[in-house]
C-alpha cells in the first residue's frame, strides 16, 4: 500500500520521487475547510497528517528572522510581491518540517531542517511552491522554487528528504 503525501505539490512530489524513486506515495489534498493556527512548522504538519488520517507525511514551512521570529503573519495570498519589496534582502531561514507515520498505528514522528539565507527581490518560480518563491539561500542567485522548477536539489532538501525516507522505511 502507498503511503500519502498529504497537502503535497506535485514539483514537490516529482523532487521526492527523483532522490528517492523506490518510496511509493500518492499526493492528496486536504479536506476543504482544514486550518491550523499553530505557529510551529512541526506541529502543523503534524496537523495536516492526523486530519488526513492516514499513513504518510506532510510538510510545512516557515521563515524566521534572525531574532527567530516568524514571518508567517507578514504574508498573506494577495501580497507576494509588497511582501519581498518590504522584506528585500532581509536575512532569514528557511525552516521545513516533516511529520510521519509509516502506518496507521504508528506513532508521529517530525523532522525539522533549516537553511540559511534571505529574502528575494521579488517572488521567482512557480506559484505551488509557496515560501519556496520568496526565499533565496545564501549563496544562491534562485529562489528555492527556482532550483526546484530546474531539478536542482538543495542540501536541506536532500538531508530532510534522506530523513523523511529513513523514518518511513525502517
Amino acid at each position: 500500500m502507498a503511503l500519502t503525501y498529504i497537502d503535497g505539490s506535485d514539483l514537490r512530489a516529482a523532487e521526492l520521487r527523483r532522490y528517492a524513486p523506490g518510496l511509493e506515495f500518492v499526493v492528496a489534498a486536504l479536506q476543504t475547510g482544514f486550518s491550523t493556527s499553530d505557529p510551529a512548522p512541526a506541529h502543523r504538519a503534524s496537523d495536516k497528517l492526523m486530519a488526513a488520517g492516514v499513513a504518510g507525511f506532510a510538510e510545512a514551512a516557515d521563515l524566521l528572522t534572525v531574532a527567530n521570529k516568524s514571518m508567517r503573519l507578514e504574508l498573506d495570498s494577495e501580497n507576494e510581491n509588497r511582501f519581498c519589496r518590504h522584506w528585500r534582502e532581509t536575512q532569514c531561514t528557511m525552516m521545513v518540517s516533516f511529520a510521519m507515520r509509516p502506518t496507521l498505528d504508528a506513532a508521529i514522528q517530525t523532522i525539522t531542517v533549516t537553511c540559511a539565507g534571505q529574502i528575494a527581490d521579488k517572488p521567482a518560480g512557480p506559484f505551488a511552491l509557496g515560501w519556496d518563491r520568496l526565499f533565496r539561500p545564501a549563496g544562491s542567485t534562485r529562489t528555492l522554487a527556482e532550483l526546484c522548477a530546474a531539478n536542482e536539489l538543495p542540501p536541506f532538501r536532500e538531508e530532510a528528504y534522506r530523513k523523511v525516507v529513513h523514518l518511513l522505511t525502517h
